[in-house]
């Protein structure tokens, strides 16, 4: 196993170009299974590697004959699958540019991405992501013969041994990819192929991946996130990446695939946390027991591994029989054999982090951002810190601002935002130093901590300064909230807008209260002062000017469908706020 990773570091190292992590693969790898997705019948289908080789050389060929040159921009709509990624192995072997755009946005962003980028082919999904392109008036845009699928081109022997270009090299544009915002027009970020490979490289310092891993892929490919740790990857190292169908497949497709690693946002660890919190809630007293015993032993298990030490042999035997009662069932529902989850796009709450390490299931929380390829540090398995991003990844410099914003520097530092070099000059300070826009800490071993986005620092009215990132994350610890935006800024105190999930609620409260859940739950005063004080527990450790004073109900979960969510599930503040206005004022009509 040793020898695969130093494997995979070598190639990402030695490599030309990114196509070079699949097309230069060693001989043993040629046969092995690289890509798999569910088919219409149900079953789980794979294409090997050699033969997704053939497939990217085809594809590749048939955009050279179609006219696409080196440097050109070719378009990618559509959700994660193996043409996803033949697509972009073929554009990239090219020396073309690879322009994503998220299966989520309306057609309106699609259209502004595609159009700024100026491409000149899209490869597109059927369907509801092809209506999208509807009436679209693109100029740079080619190609307007018959459309074919990548399936028929990979399928063509004519296409073999066409392809004249020759390989790009490390200093070459691969692609742009546009920062999703939480405002305005996003902008395209401009990575080239040696960007991508270093952090890669890195990556696999950090995280050891093997030949033997299986990767399910559910984030957008779209997103720097999943495509450089979960696309780029496991190319490098021989592994095999899984399609899920959806977010909403997920349960259905990790017992199926058994992954071994997983690319995760904090949404999916919450669910998984406010599930079994429920369940606890609706079970038995001696249930509840045996699970808080099997968490405490759980927790002091991994933290005296982390120190090099051990159980007493009693405890060792408690703990692997509580094990098998209680954590070893949740392990099986994510296919009994992942060995980490990587965790990026939020900080991920340092009790939830317990939560799953206790259950010994390994969760590794790192940070990074598009402009740096996109991960500049993660938790080591060796050496976890619940509550923290980890350290930098090998080739990474940080430092601190005097203000707190954290500067980087590194070979996977963007070239600049495209066709913007004013945005491009702001980025970066006076000695080079990209800004990252986030506020952090970091301590004597080097391990950071995320303490909100440099712009999002919100004032109250009496000067008071108060990050709310920190706020929700205490908050949304709670299993009754699915979601939760804090109000501050420029108020005379906080309140928040709150989505519950009504299935977690009516059980805690019929646990808590010993009576059904209220018919007018939103409007119960009962219920409201119950679930305002679960919150001021939640968060007993924050600053008292911190703490809500109210909150608000709002009916319908905020969604990336709807515009409100990024694809990392972040929050839209600006776009949340316009659309609840009257609520988030009249939180504020009469002093508390």
């Amino acid at each position: 196993m040793t020898s695969a990773k130093c494997e995979g570091l070598k190639r990402a190292a030695e490599a030309r170009c990114l196509s070079d992590l699949l097309l230069a693969s060693p001989p043993e790898w040629l046969d092995a299974p690289l890509l798999y997705a569910r088919q219409p019948d149900g079953q789980w289908q794979s294409q090997s590697r050699i033969g997704v080789q053939q497939a990217v050389l085809r594809v590749a060929a048939w955009l050279e004959a179609m006219g696409v040159t080196p440097g050109d921009r070719v378009g990618i709509l559509g959700h994660n699958c193996p043409e996803w990624y033949i697509a972009d192995f073929a554009i990239l072997r090219l020396g073309a540019v690879t322009v994503p755009a998220y299966f989520t946005d309306p057609a309106e962003s699609v259209q502004y991405v595609f159009a700024d980028a100026a491409v000149s082919v899209i490869f597109v999904e059927e369907g509801e992501q092809q209506s999208k392109l509807a009436g679209m008036n693109i100029p740079s845009l080619t190609f307007h013969g018959e459309q074919q699928s990548i399936a028929s081109i990979a399928a063509d022997a004519r296409w073999d041994n066409r392809l004249k270009a020759a390989c790009p090299d490390r200093e070459d544009l691969a692609t742009l990819i546009y920062t999703s915002g939480t405002t305005g027009h996003p902008k395209g970020v401009m990575l080239t192929h040696g960007n991508l490979l270093a952090d890669v490289e890195a990556g696999i310092g950090g995280v050891p991946v093997f030949a033997d891993d299986l990767f399910l892929s559910f984030l957008p490919a779209s997103h720097a996130f999943e495509r450089t740790v979960g696309h780029f990857l496991p190319s490098a190292c021989g592994a095999g990446i899984a399609y899920a169908e959806s977010v909403t497949t997920l349960l259905r497709d990790m017992p199926e695939v058994r992954p071994t690693l997983m690319i995760s946002v904090p949404r999916l660890y919450e669910k998984i946390y406010a599930g079994v919190d429920a369940k606890l809630a609706a079970g038995s007293a001696v249930s509840r027991w045996l699970f808080r015993l099997a968490q405490r032993l759980g927790l002091n298990r991994f933290n005296r591994r982390r120190q090099g030490d051990d159980l007493s042999a009693v405890a060792a035997w408690l703990w692997a029989l509580l094990d098998r009662l209680v954590h070893a069932r949740l392990r099986e529902k994510m296919g009994g054999r992942i060995r980490a989850f990587v965790s990026g796009g939020a900080a991920l709450h340092p009790d939830i982090a317990r939560f799953l390490l206790a259950a010994d299931i390994i969760v590794l929380p790192g940070y990074g951002l598009t402009e740096t390829s996109p991960v500049l540090s993660v938790n080591r398995q060796a050496y976890i810190k619940p509550g923290t991003v980890g350290p930098a990844l090998p080739g990474v410099e940080l430092k601190c601002a005097e203000d707190g914003e954290l500067l980087v520097k590194g070979p996977m530092v963007m070239q600049g935002y495209w066709q913007q070099p004013l945005a491009t000059a702001e980025a970066f300070d006076a000695d080079g130093w990209l800004r990252t826009g986030d506020i952090v800490t970091i301590d004597g071993d080097g391990y950071i901590t995320i303490m909100d986005r440099k712009k999002e620092i919100m004032v109250l009215s009496n000067g008071e300064k108060l990050s709310p990132a920190v706020i929700e994350q205490h908050i949304a610890a709670n299993p009754c909230v699915q979601q939760v935006m804090v109000i501050a800024d420029q108020r005379p105190f906080v309140t928040a807008l709150v989505v519950v999930d009504q299935a977690i609620l009516q059980r805690v409260w019929q646990q808590a209260q010993r009576r059904p859940l209220p018919a007018a739950w939103r409007t119960d005063a009962d219920l409201y002062a119950w679930l305002l004080a679960r919150m001021h527990h939640d968060e007993h450790d924050l600053a008292s000017y911190m703490q809500i004073r109210r909150f608000a109900f709002v009916d319908e979960p905020w969604s990336q469908e709807a515009g409100l969510l990024t694809p990392t599930l972040k929050l839209k503040r600006r776009k949340i706020s316009e659309r609840h206005a009257e609520l988030i004022d009249s939180l504020y009509e009469e002093q508390p």
